[in-house]
């Protein structure tokens, strides 16, 4: 009889409440599957019942090689498997036993005692019986429990690198929002360009960039993390036109004071605060643009902001190449930038000069 036949018959029997009680589940569920994975029931020091730990007794160790469990197995009754997780990480992390499962006949859950995080972060898997088909829950059996994978170590590495990989995902999961702030708060371009496009494609008029880009920045933390995910709305001819070039030579008027180091500069709009800073700090320190270059927020996604040539600041929009300033040394600057941009470049040159925004470099935009 296959595994998978194995699962279908005793999942008929769950429903029939034929296995009431621990004993049941060990002989007439836990054993057998263990049987159709290749383990030898009837030799006690490879499928050792009620293994003395120091802390307690496991149900069943999985032995390799033998007498050396490798794998801990707790059966509760029904509906109970879940109360054992404290008690089976606990007497599998003390024995250095490096796998767990919890089982209630029904439910099959797997555990790394010896990783990070709570319970739950530990479990890899859970199995229900009633929710998996036959040949599914068999998969997964065969994957964690399959005799000849543990022996190999095949089944431990399998679990771990599931391990890593969700813990790699939980990890990601919890940056979203703080990526997501750091995008509308930078005035990122690309983000800019699809809520510009969106916003022409529904209202038959594009938008000014800076009020776009001024929009995402000020959403802020409260903006809901599944906007970063919507699509760029397309236009009924199913054809995506060609970003209209942002020519922010002719921006709107933002004259005021920049103080930079005490000493005020007077400005006109963004871009002229951006190139003012730039070149008195460049004035005194031959090396500082090289550095505001290499800068993470001085790059685009395919472009420089600051180089030396007009070929690096717009590699793909020859028509844009006019849109830049002059900065001390032969290099160069993008004025073809949201405002928003702007006042990240401005923050940043400040960060690489060892001054601080807001203190040492002031200016409204």
């Amino acid at each position: 009889m296959s595994l998978e036949t194995t699962l279908a018959d005793i999942t008929s029997r769950l429903r029939q409440g034929k296995f009431p009680n621990e004993q049941a589940i060990s002989q007439g569920i836990v054993l057998r599957v263990f049987q159709e994975l290749g383990w030898d029931t009837w030799d006690t020091n490879v499928v050792w019942p009620e293994y003395q730990t120091g802390e307690g007794r496991a149900d069943f160790a999985l032995c390799h090689p033998p007498s050396k469990p490798a794998i801990f197995t707790e059966v509760k009754q029904p509906g109970k498997a879940e109360d054992a997780v404290r008690q089976a990480l606990e007497y599998a992390f003390h024995a250095g036993v490096p796998f767990v499962v919890l089982t209630d006949g029904r439910t099959w859950s797997f555990y790394l005692p010896a990783e990070q995080g709570s319970y739950e972060d530990r479990r890899v898997y859970k199995l229900d019986l009633y929710e998996r088909p036959p040949a599914e829950a068999a998969a997964a059996l065969h994957r964690y429990l399959d005799c000849a994978r543990v022996q190999s170590g095949e089944a431990l590495e399998t679990a771990r690198k599931e391990y890593r990989s969700r813990n790699r995902q939980s990890q990601a999961k919890a940056a979203i929002p703080e990526a997501w702030r750091e995008l509308v708060e930078k005035g990122d371009e690309l983000l800019v360009e699809m809520l510009t496009n969106a916003v022409e494609s529904r209202a038959g008029v594009r938008p000014d960039a800076d009020d776009v880009a001024e929009f995402l920045a000020g959403l802020g933390k409260t903006i809901i993390v599944e906007a970063a995910r919507s699509n760029q709305t397309q236009p009924s001819s199913g054809v995506i036109p060609r970003p209209m070039p942002i020519r922010t030579t002719n921006e709107t008027t933002r004259s005021g004071k920049l103080v930079l180091l005490g000493k005020a500069h007077a400005y006109h709009n963004a871009k002229d605060a951006m190139v003012i800073v730039l070149r008195e700090l460049a004035k005194t320190d031959p090396a500082f643009l090289e550095r505001c270059s290499q800068h993470p927020d001085a790059q685009g996604r395919k472009r420089r902001y600051i180089a030396r040539t007009s070929e690096e600041l717009y590699p793909d929009r020859e028509d844009l190449r006019d849109m830049r300033d002059s900065l001390p040394g032969g290099w160069l600057v993008a004025t073809n930038l949201n405002n928003v941009l702007k006042k990240t470049i401005t923050r940043l040159a400040a960060e690489v000069a060892g001054l601080k925004f807001g203190k040492d470099v002031v200016v409204e935009f």
